[in-house]
């Protein structure tokens, strides 16, 4: 495939990625006493039995680096008032230490992983895989624990859809 073609090519299909809408959520890890997060809107159950869920994180990410030295994660599931949160976390060349300062999180019951107080749900995760897909890695990890917020009935999840953000109405 000629250079041109594979630049159109990845052009067009940025742009066609972006028409699918997604939940956003962070994830969080401790690295060492330090507490790391990133948003993500690459993340998925895989599987109901046992309760599997994997992430996509960029392979030469502090992030990564974070996740390839801890056996447990968690994803706090956004809710549309987080749009601060996400975007904060989100943003190119945060600090690795004291992303977390000033968001209220909790530790994650079995490994003390930070998770966000007023996430609409939340998983805490053990790996059990990581594939190396093109620039990315798939954390895959098994569920070891989850919950939802305070007011998770009511709050409306926060969606990322074409460069933007939005949401839906509550359950």
């Amino acid at each position: 495939m000629d250079r041109t073609h594979e630049d159109s090519l990845t052009e067009r299909y940025r742009e066609l990625s972006d028409d699918i809408a997604a939940a956003v959520a962070v994830i969080s890890a401790k690295r060492g006493n330090a507490l790391h997060a990133i948003t993500v809107d690459s993340f998925l159950d895989v599987s109901y039995d046992p309760p599997t869920m994997a992430v996509s994180i960029y392979g030469g990410s502090r992030m990564m680096e974070t996740l390839e030295t801890s056996e447990h994660y968690a994803i706090s599931l956004l809710n549309s008032s987080q749009r601060d949160i996400s975007e904060r976390l989100g943003a190119s060349g945060q600090p690795l230490y004291g992303s977390l300062k000033g968001i209220d999180t909790f530790p994650a019951p079995h490994s003390g992983q930070p998770v966000l107080t007023n996430a609409i749900a939340w998983f805490e995760l053990r790996t059990t895989e990581v594939l190396e897909v093109a620039t990315h890695s798939l954390v895959v990890g098994e569920v070891v624990s989850l919950g939802a917020g305070a007011n998770s009935s009511k709050d409306k999840p926060l969606l990322r859809w074409r460069k933007a953000y939005g949401s839906i109405g509550p359950r």
